[in-house]
């Protein structure tokens, strides 16, 4: 594409909304985790990222509404046992983030 070529968008395009969950860098290195390790809750994220847990659930659950994370109820596997919510990405997530690499590596 030249500099002067123009860009229609579709404002009634839902993805528009997607584009603006995915945009944080926080949520995307969330996705990216999330496509390594399968499965995670809260609390692991946090730790992983270098991250509170309380600003990590924030952002799991914009990705959640965006439809781009799911969650499920589960147990720890540690020697005490805890309820937690298990995270992991969607395949519209996996795809928002591989069509978001592609833009990223090629500039």
């Amino acid at each position: 594409m030249t500099d002067t070529e123009l860009i229609f968008i579709d404002f009634n395009n839902p993805d528009l909304e997607v584009l603006q969950v995915v945009s944080q860098p926080t949520r995307l290195k969330i996705l990216h985790t999330l496509t390594r390790t399968k499965k995670m809750y809260a609390s692991n994220l946090a730790q992983e990222l270098g991250l509170e847990r309380k600003i990590t659930s924030f952002h799991l659950n914009a990705l959640e509404k965006a439809d781009l994370v799911k969650s499920e109820f589960g147990l720890t596997k540690d020697k005490r046992p805890a309820a937690v919510r298990y995270y992991e990405i969607t395949p519209k997530g996996t795809e928002i983030l591989e069509k978001i690499s592609e833009i990223l590596k090629r500039k």
